[in-house]
């Protein structure tokens, strides 16, 4: 490989294995005891194992609330959505037509665009109220892993930062279900519909069980299936567990005389189809044997199907319980009458946990170490399925002998603790992978900012260290994000490891145009609309595929947070001359500025005096902070082929006569100090009777009619020229043939002219304050900026004093070759490729 090119080993070391940090996505808040009760009990031992564990979620109750302050208790670190109707009903109330309904689900299935299954757009919906607290946990740290908890959710993934390890939990195979739903369907419509369902689900979740770089289900049955037919790349499995201590039979408790209990969330469909299959086609046949038999429907939220069961004789629904296992403990019997599903079945753990009989369909009872006759009965046939009910009602040595053998099965394999650890350490291990496979570093350049002629010296820094990395970097890939007037400055024929996004194209405009229109009539329709403006963050952030940003002009953009950061500071001058600024331009460089600085992983100054101010300023380690010096754009070196170096522009454009003039480039900034060599002209004519002009280049700035008030009381009018914004092609003319380059400023974080006038051969009188001694070493003189008369003195001294004025000419050439782009992009890609390996 050339010398002159970027290898994968530059910048690479290595780091140390540490606890690693797991962000969860969950749409349902875990809730112990009741629904997700098996998360709570992962979520709250993995915080045991990481590092820092956090959950994004949901709270929609009061029961919701409180498990927020539990799970906090637990080492948990929640970010949640908290809904606005906690404690009340939803503006539109509960009740909704059929044809809104009808409206309702065209709507959602054309929002699919018959691309993916039509349950997953409701994850769409409940992901744009996650968006803010996503947000939020992206930017509190940067995680090792992410978890993403369902694969109706795992479209999720294209919302997520690249670094992080991607993890999907399974807790079924939602193909899987469908199939068997399309099965078990009572109409045409309900078959056809599932089918179509299954359909899309086998694409969706094939594509993205393929993205994730770890993907986990509940049982082997379920794993099996899912390395057959989706083949991803890393495929555990983790049992669900149950807390044996919590799901135990109390000795006292009596057990009631054929009582037939299911449990589960009621407006589950497997659970729903369930206990009517179960009602309709086996209990009748059970009441045969005995027929006092009651059924049992115990769970939240039954939907209407399961609430007119109750107006059968001797069946009972009870929506939602606060205890269930005072019910669990009077069953007779548990049935698990499922007909489709996929996963493992919590309730049959749970039934174990209180030793009860179990009577359990081969879907129900699928994923677990289940032993027809030995732990659990299964049986798919009604009139069986009746029989087996009825043996076990009647034989109350096969109902202690069942449950017995069904509790040491979950204190064998469903231990909490030592699932979690298991759950743990595959994460860990799919952490550990990826750095291993870590691969090129993927980055993104923030330019957004840069607009043509706006931000001076910043500008030509990016440019010249965006010209250089094309050169240098043909393997790293970088995304250049800039404004849409910038977008083709950039030759990037020859750089496919290079792309270059227009922050404000036509394209985001018409995004935002058509966001804006879609959110305006879904709202007349009273429909939902699932985009938002944090949404649209995430996925612009996806988009960027990248793992780590470069921020140029000292502040780093807020859509950014959730990357590693790298940021160059140019310098801090609000913190010292807070007067220079307006009171609301100090306070927002403050605001940006100091947060910006302390949410950096890495900050590179441009000289080391603004490193040492950075440091006092924000209390920074040093391990944390570079001085990364600059370099003069190519155009003024001794060998530029600039086209207007020897065509007289000074003289053709803009009637200067060579050596008959003192050149100072800067906008008048007031820290920029004209005042100071405005005075020191009027010294040079009326103490030193040296009758010289001054050329001002740069834009109009706050000082400037102050500055034309001191020219005015000091005659000067005819002594002062400025010229304006001149093109870069013209300075170096101005320079080389100029009597002297002048710069009185008070504060500067690096002080670029003073390398420009050096490499043109232009000897350099400059404020021997900031970092200006820094740059111009011992090949400038350095004056006190506040003192009109030691400026004059020593401008004299150069343009009368040939001896010192070629001394200085020739230092200046020494002094500038010692700043280069190259040194200062290779710097920029080592602190970024540190910051990569560190955080990982």
């Amino acid at each position: 490989m050339p010398r002159n090119q970027i290898s994968p080993q530059d910048a690479c070391v290595n780091s140390s294995p540490a606890q690693a940090d797991i962000l969860i996505l969950n749409t349902d808040i875990p809730v112990f005891p009741g629904g997700m009760g098996c998360e709570y009990l992962h979520t709250t031992n993995l915080a045991a194992h990481a590092n820092k564990l956090g959950l994004v979620s949901m709270v929609h109750t009061r029961e919701h609330l409180r498990m927020k302050d539990v799970l906090i208790n637990k080492g948990v670190h929640p970010f949640v959505w908290e809904s606005p109707w906690i404690d009340g009903q939803h503006q539109h109330g509960n009740l909704i037509s059929w044809r809104r309904m009808i409206l309702t689900n065209l709507y959602h299935f054309l929002l699919t665009y018959f691309k993916r299954p039509v349950d997953t757009v409701m994850r769409d919906f409940q992901f744009r109220n996650m968006g803010w607290p996503l947000i939020n946990a992206l930017t509190d740290r940067k995680w090792d892993a992410i978890v993403v908890i369902q694969s109706s959710c795992a479209r999720w993934f294209r919302y997520l930062p690249a670094a992080p390890v991607k993890v999907l939990v399974l807790h079924d195979v939602r193909a899987l279900v469908y199939e068997r739903k399309a099965r078990t369907g009572r109409s045409l419509f309900e078959k056809l519909s599932s089918w179509y369902e299954a359909i899309q689900y086998r694409r969706f979740e094939k594509r993205f069980c393929q993205k994730y770089d770890l993907i986990i289900t509940v049982s082997s049955a379920d794993e099996k299936w899912v390395r057959d037919h989706y083949g991803p790349s890393t495929l555990v499995t983790i049992p669900l567990p149950v807390d044996r201590d919590y799901f135990r039979l109390s000795p006292d408790t009596k057990t009631a005389r054929a009582r037939i209990v299911f449990t589960g969330m009621m407006n589950h469909p497997p659970n729903e189809d369930a206990v009517c299959y179960f009602a309709e086609q086996v209990l009748p046949l059970v009441r045969g044997f005995f027929p006092d038999a009651e059924f049992w429907i115990v769970g939240r939220d039954p939907t209407p199907k399961v609430l007119n069961l109750g107006k059968v004789n001797n069946v009972k629904v009870t929506g939602f319980v606060p205890d269930i296992r005072e019910y669990l403990a009077e069953a007779t019997v548990v049935v698990v009458p499922l007909r489709f599903g996929a996963g493992m079945r919590n309730k049959i753990l749970e039934a174990w946990g209180m030793e009860k009989a179990v009577v359990s369909t081969s879907v129900g009872a699928e994923g677990l170490d289940c032993r027809h006759g030995e732990n659990i009965l299964i049986e798919d046939k009604p009139r069986k399925m009746a029989e087996l009910v009825a043996r076990l009602i009647e034989d109350e040595k096969l109902r202690l002998s069942l449950g017995q053998a069904g509790r040491k099965v979950i204190i064998r394999d469903h231990d909490p603790v030592e699932l979690a650890r298991s759950y743990y350490n595959a994460i860990a291990s799919a952490v550990a992978e990826k750095r291993q496979k870590r691969g090129v570093m993927k980055a993104v350049i923030d330019l957004r900012w840069m607009r043509p002629g706006f931000a001076g010296g910043i500008e030509d820094l990016s440019r010249s260290f965006l010209k250089v990395l094309l050169e240098l970097d043909r393997i790293n890939r970088y995304t250049i994000i800039v404004p849409a007037e910038v977008k083709y400055d950039f030759d990037l024929r020859n750089n496919k490891n290079f792309r270059i996004i227009a922050s404000d194209s036509l394209l985001y405009h018409w995004r935002r145009f058509f966001m804006r229109g879609a959110g305006f009539i879904a709202r007349k329709l009273r429909l939902d609309y699932r985009r938002t403006n944090e949404t649209e963050l995430l996925q612009q952030l996806g988009k960027l595929d990248a793992e780590i940003a470069l921020s140029v002009p000292g502040y780093i953009s807020f859509d950014l947070y959730p990357l590693l950061n790298v940021l160059i500071v140019p310098d801090i001058q609000h913190e010292y001359y807070p007067e220079f600024f307006s009171p609301q331009v100090c306070e927002e460089r403050k605001r940006l500025y100091s947060d910006s600085i302390m949410r950096a992983q890495h900050i590179c100054a441009i000289s080391e005096y603004t490193r040492q101010t950075i440091m006092d300023r924000f209390d920074i380690p040093g391990n944390r902070i570079t001085t990364t010096h600059l370099a003069a754009d190519p155009i003024f070196h001794l060998d530029s082929s600039c086209r207007y170096r020897s065509g007289g522009v000074f003289n053709k454009i803009y009637g200067l006569r060579k050596g008959g003039y003192l050149f100072f480039p800067a906008k008048t900034w007031p820290h920029k100090n004209h005042l100071t060599i405005i005075r020191a002209i009027g010294l040079l004519r009326d103490v030193y009777c040296l009758d010289t002009l001054l050329v001002c280049t740069g834009g109009e700035r706050e000082a400037h009619p102050e500055i034309l008030k001191c020219i005015r009381e000091s005659a000067l009018e005819d002594r002062v020229r400025f010229l304006g914004y001149c093109p870069k092609e013209h300075l170096p003319s101005l320079y080389e043939n100029a009597g002297a380059m002048v710069f009185p400023s008070l504060f500067e974080g690096f002080g670029m002219p003073v390398l420009e006038a050096m490499w043109c051969g232009c000897p350099v009188v400059c404020s021997n304050t900031t970092s200006l001694p820094e740059i111009a070493g011992d090949a400038a003189l350095l004056v006190d900026p506040l003192n009109p008369e030691e400026f004059a003195d020593s401008i004299f001294k150069v343009l009368t004093d040939q001896e010192l004025r070629h001394d200085l000419i020739k230092k200046g050439l020494i002094q500038a070759r010692k700043f280069t782009w190259r040194r200062f992009t290779l710097q920029l890609v080592q602190a970024m490729s540190e910051v990569r390996v560190n955080n990982q």
